[in-house]
């Protein structure tokens, strides 16, 4: 609710410098607020944020920028994603846009450069900068001042505005709209490799995007609060507050991280102009630490986690030591003796590596910090924070008993390929395969992998749609996903509906102990792949079934077995920085374990592999006519 305690309208021979404090009462241009209409479900909206944000760095005092969360891209993917407000919607209705991104200069009408239709205020990103320019140019009737601080104790957000009018109107009254928006915001984003890649950052999404200008919240309503006696000499001055709560739909409102945008309209569409301020923190307390909340991993079947906490100097001075205790199930953990030097409204992410834990399919954490600096926290009130992850075994959604060797992998895509990738990855979260990565899938193909998994581990087989609407339905019908193991059990086996409307997908399976023979044949010839993992009990074995069929990757025309097996060396191996190739070659190609190409060489006896990390590779040897396939360890 606002609050306004002072509104004053001079009469043309009042000396104004009595009340006014804080805005110019010298003629300004008018000021752009380019309110930007987006998503994260929009391929193209981080290429907005970018001409976005290239206008306000241009001109920083000039132009202010509010991002929109609204529409049917902007529909959450899972708790924390859903940046929407109960404003948008009809600002976003008001625009007339005909797709997004879209956005709004001023709620100005420019002729030719509408995306909808002719009247229309909404603009595609490309004549963004151009109705900026023009409205630069332009003679304001009124200029906006604003300040604002929050005090970090109450979270009291206080904003004093200012409006002084320079010109002259044609209508009798104005509205003045104050916008709280905040930047630093992590949530997933459709597109950002592409177009904005800058603004990725490591998170739980994939990929975990940095959202900035988010509008939060209208301080004066949806369309503003009324200012009447608008005439050339007239000042007005606005007191507002608000009571900021913890979150907005499940998305942290973080304090230190907001900006307010004020500006002034005819009715709900023409805006005269505005101005920015940041929110400026208050530190009413020496010492207060502020827990803002864990980030925690769920967990296949181990018995220790990570934890992650993210804390923040509330405090007036430098936060320079600080305990941190943990329970997990109500067992507490050791304390967490942190020592640092934080500035006030800094903040610090810190990780308990391996705690030990007794798994339950939902795992209660409790973070609790005290003694600042050796001294009581003067707030306790945030000193806590409460979460919780899942152990997937205890919640039976480990599948048990799979074959350790290959695991097959069939993809079949719809009609937007290149959205769709997946991964196998182990219990330490070490992809051991994967397959689409970089959009590399074309649409409406089928693709198989196989994957080579230890025995008595754990892994997750994870399906991602880039776009986040999934591989069925209107995307096109057809769309299969298989997984299995090398004797025939079903790990994941997903079509139709199934497929719908997601951004990630898991299936989890646990392999058994080993037994049996160890060798298999890959796309880079016979490998132990570990004690029971493979077909073949030897590597002679293995190229003896394999040598003669054309579909096998050892299948070599041109040499007899002992040929294939002796015609060609490398050593030492295991190899350090230099690896030596024996035998008549054209030239030699090294591959790491997912099949990767990572080093390429003519036909050099002497291969300097320094710049490669430790770790198993498959070198193909490349003669006239055949490819000789060895296996080297790296151990540096």
């Amino acid at each position: 609710m606002m609050k306004k305690l002072l509104t004053f309208a001079f009469a043309l021979f009042t000396t104004f410098a009595f009340a006014q404090t804080f805005v110019s009462t010298t003629p300004e241009n008018k000021k752009v607020v380019l309110e930007e209409f987006t998503g994260i479900s929009c391929t193209f909206c981080p290429d907005g944020h970018v001409i976005g944000q290239g206008l306000h760095d241009a001109n920083p005092n000039d132009v202010f920028l509010i991002n929109i969360h609204a529409g049917g891209y902007a529909n959450p993917q899972g708790v924390g994603t859903d940046f929407r407000t109960s404003f948008g919607a009809a600002i976003d209705a008001q625009s007339g846009l005909a797709g997004y991104p879209a956005g709004t200069v001023n709620r100005h009408n420019f002729p030719g450069l509408e995306q909808g239709s002719a009247g229309a205020t909404a603009m595609g990103r490309a004549n963004w900068a151009t109705a900026a320019a023009q409205v630069l140019t332009e003679a304001s009737p009124v200029n906006v001042a604003i300040q604002s601080s929050v005090d970090l104790s109450t979270g009291l957000v206080t904003v004093d505005v200012e409006v002084y009018y320079t010109g002259t109107q044609t209508v009798s009254s104005n509205f003045l709209n104050v916008a709280i928006v905040q930047n630093g915001v992590l949530g997933p984003q459709t597109g950002a490799a592409s177009f904005n890649p800058g603004a990725i950052v490591p998170g739980p999404w994939n990929p975990t995007y940095t959202h900035n200008h988010m509008l939060r919240h209208m301080m004066t309503g949806q369309w503003g609060e009324e200012i009447f006696n608008i005439g050339q000499g007239e000042f007005h001055s606005f007191q507002l507050t608000w009571a900021a709560p913890a979150d907005i739909n499940d998305v942290t409102l973080d304090l230190v991280n907001l900006d307010v945008v004020a500006f002034v309209t005819e009715g709900n569409q023409e805006i005269l102009s505005g101005n920015q301020s940041v929110v400026s923190p208050v530190f009413p307390n020496q010492y207060d630490a502020n827990v803002l909340g864990s980030n925690l991993n769920d967990v296949l079947c181990g018995t220790t986690t990570d934890l992650e906490m993210t804390f923040r100097n509330f405090g007036s001075v430098n936060l320079t030591s600080l305990d941190i205790d943990y329970t997990i199930n109500g067992t507490a953990g050791a304390t967490y003796n942190w020592t640092g030097n934080m500035l006030p409204a800094q903040t610090e992410i810190i990780t308990i590596p391996g705690v030990s834990f007794s798994p339950q399919a939902v795992n209660n954490v409790v973070f609790t910090v005290s003694n600042p600096n050796g001294q009581v926290d003067q707030n306790s009130s945030n000193n806590g924070s409460t979460n919780s992850f899942v152990h997937f075994d205890q919640n039976n959604q480990v599948m048990g008993g799979i074959s350790a060797g290959n695991i097959d992998v069939e993809i079949t895509t719809d009609g937007y390929g290149s959205e769709t990738s997946w991964e196998i990855v182990d219990e330490a979260g070490n992809v051991v395969g994967q397959g689409g990565q970089g959009g590399t899938y074309m649409s409406n193909q089928s693709y198989s992998a196989s994957v080579a998994v230890n025995a008595n581990e754990c892994y997750s087989f994870l399906l991602y749609d880039a776009y986040g609407d999934g591989m069925c339905c209107a995307y096109g019908t057809g769309a299969e996903v298989f997984v299995s193991d090398n004797a025939g059990t079903v790990i994941a086996s997903l079509s139709g509906q199934q497929l719908s409307n997601f951004n990630e997908l898991g299936e989890y399976f646990s392999t058994g102990s080993a037994s049996g023979p160890a060798w298999e044949c890959t796309p880079f010839g016979c490998t132990d792949l570990g004690s029971g993992n493979g077909s073949y009990g030897s590597e002679q074995d293995c190229f003896d079934a394999f040598i003669s069929d054309p579909s096998s990757p050892c299948y070599n025309a041109s040499t007899s077995v002992e040929e294939f097996t002796s015609k060609c060396n490398v050593y030492p191996n295991p190899a350090q920085d230099i690896l030596n190739v024996e035998g008549i070659f054209v030239s030699v190609e090294i591959y790491d374990v997912f099949g990767k190409l990572v080093l390429a060489s003519s036909n050099k006896s002497e291969i300097d592999i320094s710049t490669l990390a430790n770790g198993s590779y498959y070198v193909n040897i490349l003669t006239k006519n055949s490819v000789i396939k060895r296996k080297v360890t790296i151990a540096k």
